[in-house]
């Protein structure tokens, strides 16, 4: 995969983490691979089964500045794992667990710092995170599932993992049980969606279909979104390129830290631009001021679930509830 676009995501995040490639050691050891047995190698393992669906949920990245030189994640770093946890996985999955049992596996995923490499060295590092999403989905088919219909869920990094799993080894998935794939963050081109054979969504009780988005705002230039990216707008579940207004979007729930986050009823238009991207007007400057802009002016990554966050609950229960429905 080129990377070449990514370039100035890693200069921003070299500026932001206070380091530097050229600081980190040539060669480190690998973290030790997970044991998914373990229930201490999961993020969210829900033990009380409520729901017949699941949620297989790969997070976004969440390590910064390397540790000791490593780009690749130590599944022992207990503060990683609580960061991980509480600003990340419990924010996003909050989105499916009214509807779904959540299964979200620790990996050890790549340092943000890989993606300015060339293509050969970060193939190499991929392979990593890609195996342990692996062994997670296998272990949870094989051990947690028990022939539960389930929904895919990721971002960023995540969607990217799961993406070169899929695509790698599409026998993994049956798409008999899957609900739906909510995977934002990441280009899908039509070669990606051909090599999985997975449709996009375009109406929202669409089952066994693919969701996916990248939000910027006016002149916004995401490193994720490549050429050919394809986009379903979150407040219209479709493919549609108009834009679909202020009053659709039910509520945003907005992740500023631990202690504060913001709740906006009906928060954002969106549209579908020419180059795939999901494009919201810029956000009032009271909101603006406090969000976390990383990538760049009119980039909002790390807000993809956030921003619609309400139309994303709301749509998986009726997915979910449509799933349900037809398998009768």
């Amino acid at each position: 995969m080129p990377v070449n676009k990514f370039i100035t995501y890693f200069i921003l995040a070299i500026v932001i983490f206070g380091s530097s490639a050229c600081n980190i050691k040539k060669s480190t050891p690998l973290p030790n691979a997970p044991d998914y047995s373990e229930d201490k190698l999961w993020s969210i393992k829900d033990e009380n089964i409520r729901h017949k669906i699941d949620v297989f949920f790969v997070h976004p990245t969440t390590y910064g500045p390397p540790a000791n030189g490593h780009l690749i994640a130590d599944l022992n770093d207990q503060k990683l794992n609580r960061i991980t946890d509480r600003d990340t996985v419990q924010w996003i999955t909050g989105a499916f667990a009214e509807s779904c049992n959540v299964f979200a596996p620790r990996y050890r995923q790549m340092n943000i710092e890989v993606l300015q490499m060339d293509d050969r060295h970060l193939q190499e590092y991929l392979k990593t995170p890609v195996a342990d999403i692996e062994n997670a989905f296998k272990y949870y088919l094989n051990n947690i599932n028990n022939g539960r219909p389930f929904i895919l869920a990721s971002h960023s990094q995540g969607s990217f993992v799961l993406q070169t799993l899929l695509r790698k080894n599409p026998e993994l998935l049956d798409k008999s049980k899957l609900v739906a794939a909510y995977m934002p963050g990441w280009t899908f081109t039509d070669q990606d969606l051909h090599d999985l054979g997975l449709k996009l969504s375009e109406k929202p009780d669409q089952t066994g279909c693919l969701i996916t988005w990248n939000t910027i705002g006016p002149g916004g230039e995401s490193p994720t979104i490549k050429k050919g990216a394809r986009c379903v707008n979150p407040l219209s579940w479709s493919t549609a390129t108009k834009e679909f207004p202020a009053s659709m979007n039910i509520k945003a729930k907005i992740f500023l830290s631990p202690e504060k986050k913001l709740l906006i009823k009906n928060f954002t238009a969106a549209r579908i631009n020419k180059d795939g991207a999901l494009e919201v007007p810029t956000p009032k400057p009271a909101v603006l001021s406090q969000l976390n802009m990383s990538l760049g002016k009119e980039v909002y990554h790390r807000y993809d679930y956030d921003f619609f966050f309400y139309n994303v609950q709301e749509n998986v229960k009726q997915r979910c509830a449509a799933y349900l429905k037809e398998h009768k």
